[in-house]
């Protein structure tokens, strides 16, 4: 309760668009609002989620926040590059910056949810921030990042559009015996792993949208 109270004081600094909370439990105590100085009214309007994939709908870029180095895939994002592509969105997009429980942080199956992961520079001696401070750290830098001139605002697919795409996708692919049709989700998490990591324009998401359904087709 103490690091949710200390994170919408965060969203009230650095006027991030708000917090949202997946299965917090009763967070609602004295020491939350003690915590909350001054942000009492971001807790009041803070959205409650069952899940992350429910939390992330209609987000077009969210950023997973990690200490950790992976083993496989790209490795995470410095915390101003991200920020750089959080400030390059078209105005009306939403970015979502995902933090973990502070004992463990996101599992692996949120992180590849969200896609794209950044990690905070921090001394070896002591890697862990504490997890309000992380926010701080984050929300801060998305403030600064600002678009370099001439830059062009990103429209980017939604999380819910990838969604629906990877819906298609793997149809398709089951058609054509690319996956199989027994255990196919874990098969198919690479892909899964692989479109929500990638920026897709409207473009690229109708194009793919388009591929999934001739392959559909194709095997019929």
């Amino acid at each position: 309760p103490a690091n949710v109270g200390a994170c919408a004081r965060v969203v009230r600094n650095t006027g991030a668009a708000g917090l949202d909370l997946v299965a917090p439990g009763d967070f609602r105590t004295v020491e939350c609002w003690r915590t909350a100085w001054g942000a009492h009214e971001v807790l009041e309007e803070a959205r409650v989620f069952e899940d992350l994939a429910e939390a992330l709908r209609g987000v077009s870029l969210a950023v997973a926040f990690t200490g950790r180095r992976r083993s496989e895939g790209p490795s995470p994002d410095d915390v101003r590059d991200a920020a750089a592509m959080v400030a390059s969105l078209a105005p009306d997009a939403a970015a979502a910056l995902v933090f973990g429980p502070e004992t463990n942080g996101l599992t692996n199956d949120e992180m590849a949810l969200c896609g794209r992961a950044a990690t905070i520079p921090s001394d070896p001696a002591q890697p862990s921030y504490n997890l309000s401070h992380a926010v701080a750290i984050a929300a801060y830098e998305v403030r600064r990042a600002a678009p370099r001139p001439g830059d062009a605002p990103r429209a980017l697919a939604t999380h819910d559009q990838k969604e629906a795409l990877l819906a298609l996708l793997e149809e398709g692919l089951v058609a054509v015996s690319a996956l199989p049709r027994e255990r196919t989700a874990s098969y198919f998490a690479d892909w899964r792993a692989l479109v929500h990591r990638i920026d897709l324009t409207p473009k690229e998401l109708t194009l793919l949208e388009h591929l999934s359904r001739k392959l559909r087709q194709a095997a019929r």
